[in-house]
This record gives structure tokens, C-alpha cells and sequence, in this order.
């Protein structure tokens, strides 16, 4: 099968009729424990749309601001005191970034890792202003390496976490997208080129140099231990863990709500991972530059907006912010705060843990549009007490002593206490009335985006800034009681039927901690130690299926308005062997592009396809009929991407199932196959008069929520019939114009619509049926359909 984008095979994610958003998923999600806290709300949420969010205020917290901004009269002296090995530092690590940056791509290595700096301010070499200019993708002269030097001086990060963050692009995970989204905007979005491939043309604008392109940067030390929950792919992750189900997202909330929040690639600036990660501040996805209709004409760039405090994921990290309710973080390989290198250990992704956000606010960052800057939103995430100790942080390794202390920049002194929840002072705006916290140690400055002494510090923007002491140290919180993150195993079910939602839900494995997609029909198999889970159930029959009442004004069919397509009337013809009689219906499709039969079953008519249905589940789920999911062929996705059905090729290979490798021979079928095979062939002969030669059956068998996407059967090499069998539940068929655009394709509205019922056979007649057609079948619940071509006869 191949969808109309060419060469890619549909995708398909977890669906249900009620197509469930990310905002107000169905699913019965756990939500973690709210723990109220009197605290400053965060600047600009008193201005927003949030009806449902109060504002409070902190009293008697009133401090002396110096006029200057500066909550300390030594602050200038302390900078003062800098060490040269300090400063030298610093510009080695300069010259570091911008050889790098010099270098071609292939010698450039993908992840960069902050080094460790000193805390003190380190002035710029000369007074001269900065023009930023566009990054070249070639290599620099002396005087670009100078210049380059010179801006990463200016603009580099100093965090008290001592670790360098120079600014880098925003990764920018959210895209408002929903955590269960069509596939094939799925394909097109990871099939997308990057926007370092396609920059927009440089202009008299200030812009900022992107320093996030690769550089060369020290080897991170492995992992002293394996994380607890680790997948290899994103699908991984959304399948088998409840609180992160974005597939394209990096914010993963339900009713405004957040779940799960996704560290990933390069940070932002002034983002840092201090105190051995127990204090986690990261910046809010959304707006950032991208690349739109890259496939139709000319890529139209889209800069990088400001984010709003009523945007999506902004809305709703603000929303957990003021309830106080933990929350999920995860983080990918490519998340360059992260002290261990995850992609030498095989982990893509792993859980950190339970935070909860301590304090949210407003800030720029340097962008590439037409201002040269954007407004953030950062968001301070602190490690959840009763959890223990980060699990990065201990091991069994005797080397452990070998690799410094990641705690080492937060340990108490001996008697020392944790700070109260409002020891962080908060200072109202003279302007807007609004109280912001003491972020950084240059001064106190207002942090509502929309005060005219926003980002202000006495009069003007500072461009270096170093965090508060008292705003990263470790604040007291107490969560009454903490969810268990592995997700739980299923063991048995009430009615002993193994085909619904959950048992096609990934798993977590207890042994290795990985987490795996359900890619086998008959268990759940561990992807990493091949560990074996298998919940018995009993076998499924079609009577079940009688009660279901499909929500459509039609019993069998309805055609489109203007859709040009002729039904004609229902024929009667003896179906034979006892099988009594049957109606067959057909649809003449416009411009002589085809044909369309449904013949239909009738419980005298469906005795073989009743014992068809029953040997298939009793051959799967005994591992005679290896029933798999098989990996998409997507080039830009980060692991595998698996169908969203189990499927099995017979007789000649199909190249949509992975090829000769992924296919049986005939006189290697199991009987269930053979036997659909034969029913297909002989309802084709008596509905078409003539007998296909029918060389090849695709078994495909759908769990609740699963379905097959929109595509079309037009590989090359592929005959003119196309005949499918429907045993189970009922399904919804639905076809629609191929689209010769991305905007054509949603546009596009459904010309037919079929209910494919248990024992049905559809058969799809003429080459223009593909060439100017797509479909796509979703299930009302546990279904098998087998496909049969004609491989070779084109």
C-alpha cells in the first residue's frame, strides 16, 4: 500500500470514533496529587484568559531594592574578583564553539555538553556594539572567527549551576499538536526538512547567530546504572506510558492539565540542570521557526513568535504551576544538560521522575525574526520529595567514585535547612502593579510581558545574567502521596477477552526497565531482553459482534453529494454449496476509473467465514500465524515506527510489509489464510463472472482503537482486483479523492462510505480505483480483514 505522498506507507495510531484530543483525552489517565501552595502568581497570568486560575499574593515580603535594581551593595565588588584560570576558561570554551562551528557537518558531533565555568561575571573583551549576523555553513576566516568569538562571548550563559548554556536554537517540541494525531500528518511532519536546511533570506534586521548548529564537545561519561523506564522510540514511550502520549508534542496535558514534559535537544538560554538535577529550569514549547507546505511550491519559513501566557502548552504548564501538581519530566538523548551520555546505554528516552513547578515566568530570548527576539516562558521545575534520590545519581558501579558528585553543587551544610515555600522575594512592579520573584543576581526586574518595564534593569537590558542563590536553593515541598510511574502489567481480565483497548497498549518490562510496543499478536515481548508477557483469553465469535449499531443514517452505503459515482441496484445471486443467497452491490465510479463490489454476508452464507475467523485467532494467538507490526520506512523519524495493526504477508512479497523477508509461502500458510484465500476467490468468481488469479493475501488483525489509515494499493507491479474478507466487528470504509496537496488532501471529503460487516467481501476492480482513489478502514472493535492481489500481473 502507499499513500498519495509516494513511497510512504499509511501510519496508524490509536483511534476511537470519539477521536480523543490532547486537551481532553478519554482515557482514564492517573492524575498526580495536588498540593496547594500560597505563593506570588506568576506575571501576566493575572492578565490572561484563565477564568478558572485565582490570583494570590504574597504579604510582608517587602525588600529593599537598591536603585540600581541590585538586592546586594557588594554585588559589583563580587564581580569584580575574577580569577584568571576563570577567565581563561572561558575563552578556551569559546574557541571551542566556534572551531566547531568553522568545521563541516560530518566532523561535527550531534550532542553538545555544557562545561563547567565560574559563577562570576566575565565582562566582554571591548565596548563595541554587536551586529549579529546569520550562521555561515562554510568555513569561517579569521576575522569571521573573531567576530564569532566575540558574539559568544557576549551572549554566552553563566548559571550557578557552574555549567555553560550559550544560546542555542529553541527545541521547541509542542507544536500544539494533539497527542493522537492522523498518521499521515505524522509522515509529512517528520518527512520535513529541518529548519537549519531551509533559512529564511538574510535581512537588515538584527538577528542572532545560531550557535545550537553541532559542535565539538567533551565525551559525556555513560550511565552508572540503566534508568528505571527507558524506551528507544517516541511510539515506545506514547504506547506504554500513560503521563506522555504526544507523539509530536513536548508538553503532553489533558484539560489544561499537564502530564508529562519532554527535555530535548539543545537548550535554551539560561536554561540549566542544577543540583544534580533537582532543580530543572527549561523554557515552554510553542512558536518557535518552522517550515510550512514544504511540499507544495516554494517552503514558506515561519520566525519564531511570542509565546503567550494563553497559548496551549504555556496555558497549561501555568495551570499546574498554580495548583501545585506534580508532574511528569522525561528527557530525550539529545537533551545536552543531561550530565550522562543516554545514547551509549541505548536509551532514547528515559523518565527522570516526579517535579513539580516552583515558579514560572516571562523572559527574552535571542530569535531569528525580525525584532532579533522573542518572548519565553521559563518554568522552574523542583524533584519531588518522597522519591528518593534521583536515579542518576547512585549506583552499583564500583567507578562511581571516579566521576564527580552530581549533587555536589547543592549539599546543605551540616544542620542546614531546607528554605520555606516563599523564602524566593517577590517585588511589585512599580508600572503594573504586579509582583515578579528575584530570578537573577544583577537585580530584581519585572517579568510581565505586557509592562512597559519588562525585561528592564534600571533602564536598560542586561545581556548576561546569572540566577539568584536564593532562587536555586532547594525548597521545602511535601507531597502527601506520589504515583507509582512503571506503568502496571495486565494479568487478567474479567471476561477473558484479550482484543480491547489495553491489551494493545505497550508494556514496561521489570527486568530491564525498557518499555515496548506490543509488536506480537500472541504476547508482549520485551525489545531489549526479549522477556515474555502472556495474558490467556478465549477465542472471539461473530455473534458478539450482531448487537453493534454503527451511528449512521445508512445500512450498508452512502455516496457523496457531487461525487459523480453511480449506485446501482442490489443484485441477488446463489452463492452455492449450500450458502443460499446474497446481495452484491456495486458503484460505478466517474470517468470509467472503476468498479466497486460489496457483496454481503448472511449467517447462511458466513459458515466458512465463521470457521476462517475462528482458526485465525486460535493459529495467532498460538504463534502459528506470526501476526506482527511492522516498522514504517520513515526517514526522519528518531527509532522505529511500527503499523498500527498486526499483520502477515502470504504467497508472493508485497514490498508494504518489509518484502520477501516478511512473507510465508503458500505451502507454508497456515490453514486460516489458505482458507480466506479460497472464500475470496470463489465470491470474486461469482460476483465478477471470471476468475482472478489472486497470488498474494495480506492477514491483518485490529485490537480496539486500531485502524488502517488512508492510502491507495498502487504499488508498481500490482494487478487491477484488489478483494478483501471482513471477519469480526463491523468496520467503516471510507474513500476519498487522492489529493494533490497537502491542503487538498484535508480539504478532500469522503465520496463513499461502506459498512464492511463479518463475512463481507469488497472487491475494488479497475487501475483507476488506486490512481484516483484512497481509502481507509476503521474498526468498531476486534477485526480481521484479509486482502488478496494479483503481485506481478500488472
Amino acid at each position: 500500500m502507499r499513500d498519495n505522498s509516494g513511497g510512504i506507507s499509511s501510519i496508524d495510531l490509536p483511534i476511537s470514533p470519539q477521536s480523543p484530543s490532547q486537551e481532553g483525552y478519554s482515557d482514564d489517565v492517573p492524575s498526580l496529587p495536588v498540593c496547594q501552595l500560597s505563593g506570588s502568581i506568576h506575571p501576566g497570568l493575572a492578565s490572561s484568559s484563565l477564568g478558572d486560575v485565582g490570583s494570590t499574593t504574597n504579604a510582608g515580603q517587602d525588600t529593599q531594592v537598591l536603585a540600581n535594581g541590585n538586592l546586594s551593595q557588594n554585588h559589583g565588588q563580587e564581580y569584580s574578583r575574577l580569577q584568571l584560570n576563570d577567565s581563561d576558561h572561558f575563552i578556551a570554551r569559546s574557541s571551542e564553539l566556534m572551531v566547531a562551528s568553522a568545521l563541516p557537518p560530518s566532523t561535527r558531533s550531534l550532542r553538545p555538553l555544557p562545561r563547567k565555568v565560574a559563577t562570576k561575571y566575565i565582562p566582554p573583551r571591548h565596548e563595541q556594539q554587536i551586529t549579529y549576523v546569520q550562521p555561515s555553513r562554510q568555513t569561517l576566516d579569521q576575522e569571521g572567527v573573531d567576530r564569532l568569538l566575540t558574539d559568544i562571548g557576549r551572549n554566552a550563559s553563566l548559571m550557578h549551576s557552574q555549567t555553560i548554556s550559550v544560546h542555542m536554537e529553541d527545541w521547541a517540541h509542542d507544536d500544539d499538536q494533539d497527542d493522537v494525531a492522523d498518521v499521515d500528518e505524522i509522515a509529512n511532519e517528520l518527512d520535513a526538512p529541518s529548519t537549519n536546511d531551509a533559512l529564511p533570506p538574510s535581512s537588515s534586521c538584527k538577528e542572532v547567530t545560531d550557535v545550537s548548529a553541532p559542535t565539538i564537545v567533551e565525551q559525556k561519561p555513560p550511565l552508572l546504572a540503566m534508568p528505571p523506564i527507558w524506551a528507544e522510540s517516541r511510539q515506545e514511550v506514547c504506547e506504554s506510558f500513560d503521563y506522555f502520549r504526544s507523539y509530536q508534542g513536548g508538553v503532553y496535558s489533558s484539560k489544561d492539565i499537564v502530564k508529562g514534559y519532554l527535555l530535548g535537544g539543545s537548550p535554551a538560554s539560561r536554561d540549566i540542570f542544577h543540583c544534580g538535577g533537582k532543580v530543572i529550569i527549561s523554557h515552554g514549547g510553542g512558536k518557535s521557526e518552522s517550515i510550512l507546505d514544504y511540499r507544495v511550491g516554494a517552503a514558506r519559513f515561519q520566525q519564531a513568535q511570542d509565546q503567550e501566557a494563553t497559548d496551549k502548552s504555556v496555558r497549561a504548564l501555568l495551570r499546574s504551576y498554580t495548583d501545585k501538581r506534580p508532574l511528569v519530566l522525561l528527557a530525550d538523548e539529545k537533551y545536552a544538560l543531561f550530565p550522562f551520555d543516554l545514547g551509549a546505554s541505548g536509551c532514547t528516552y528515559v523518565v527522570l521522575g516526579s517535579y513539580w513547578i516552583s515558579h514560572a515566568w516571562a523572559e527574552y530570548q535571542p530569535a531569528s525574526n525580525g525584532c532579533g527576539r522573542v518572548v519565553r516562558w521559563k518554568f522552574a521545575f523542583r524533584w519531588c520529595e518522597g522519591q528518593g534520590n534521583p536515579w542518576w545519581t547512585s549506583s552499583k558501579s564500583n567507578d562511581v567514585d571516579m566521576l564527580p558528585d552530581p549533587m555536589g553543587d547543592c549539599q546543605s551544610a551540616p544542620g542546614q535547612d531546607l528554605s520555606p515555600p516563599n523564602a524566593v522575594v517577590s517585588v511589585a512592579c512599580n508600572k503594573c502593579s504586579q509582583k515578579s520573584p528575584v530570578v537573577y543576581s544583577q537585580g530584581w526586574m519585572c517579568l510581565n510581558p505586557s509592562c512597559t518595564s519588562f525585561w528592564s534593569l534600571g533602564g536598560r537590558e542586561l545581556e548576561q545574567l546569572d540566577y539568584d542563590t536564593a532562587f536555586l536553593r532547594p525548597i521545602e515541598m511535601v507531597f502527601t502521596s506520589l504515583p507509582e510511574l512503571r506503568p502496571a502489567k495486565l494479568i487478567e481480565t474479567m471476561d477473558s477477552i484479550t482484543t480491547s483497548y489495553p491489551f494493545s497498549k505497550g508494556w514496561h518490562c521489570e527486568k530491564c526497565g525498557r518499555l515496548s510496543s506490543r509488536f506480537k499478536w500472541e504476547h508482549w515481548e520485551c525489545s531489549n531482553c526479549h522477556s515474555i508477557h502472556k495474558v490467556p483469553g478465549r477465542l472471539r465469535i461473530a455473534k458478539e459482534f450482531w448487537h453493534q449499531r454503527p451511528p449512521a443514517e445508512f445500512l450498508h452505503s452512502r455516496v457523496g453529494k457531487q461525487s459523480g459515482i453511480i449506485a446501482r441496484r442490489p443484485e441477488p445471486f446463489e452463492l452455492g454449496d449450500g450458502g443460499g443467497f446474497t446481495n452484491y452491490l456495486t458503484f460505478i465510479l466517474p470517468h470509467e476509473s472503476g468498479r466497486i463490489h460489496l457483496i454481503l454476508g448472511t449467517p447462511l452464507a458466513n459458515k466458512q467465514a465463521d470457521e476462517v475467523f475462528r482458526q485465525y485467532q486460535e493459529q495467532a494467538n498460538e504463534g502459528e500465524l506470526l501476526l506482527r507490526r511492522y516498522p514504517l520506512r520513515l526517514k526522519k523519524l528518531r527509532g522505529t515506527f511500527l503499523t498500527n495493526y498486526f499483520s502477515q504477508n502470504s504467497g508472493e512479497p508485497y514490498q508494504y510489509v518489509g518484502g520477501t523477508g516478511n512473507t510465508v509461502p503458500f505451502d507454508k500458510a497456515p490453514s486460516s489464510v489458505c482458507g480466506a484465500l479460497a472464500l475470496i476467490k470463489e465470491r470474486s468468481r461469482l460476483a465478477l463472472q471470471k476468475d482472478i488469479p489472486f497470488n498474494e493475501i495480506l492477514s491483518a488483525a485490529y485490537m480496539e482503537k486500531q485502524k488502517m489509515s488512508f492510502h491507495s494499493d498502487s504499488e508498481h507491479g500490482l494487478g487491477p482486483v484488489v478483494a478483501s474478507l471482513s471477519l469480526g466487528s463491523a468496520a467503516f470504509m471510507h474513500f476519498r479523492a487522492r489529493a494533490t496537496s497537502k491542503e487538498a488532501k484535508h480539504a478532500s471529503s469522503n465520496v463513499l462510505t461502506l459498512i464492511l460487516r463479518h463475512g463481507d467481501v469488497l472487491i475494488m476492480e479497475g487501475d483507476g480505483i488506486q490512481q484516483h482513489y484512497e481509502h481507509t478502514v476503521i474498526p468498531m472493535n476486534f477485526r480481521i480483514a484479509a486482502t488478496a492481489r494479483c503481485i506481478g500481473t500488472a
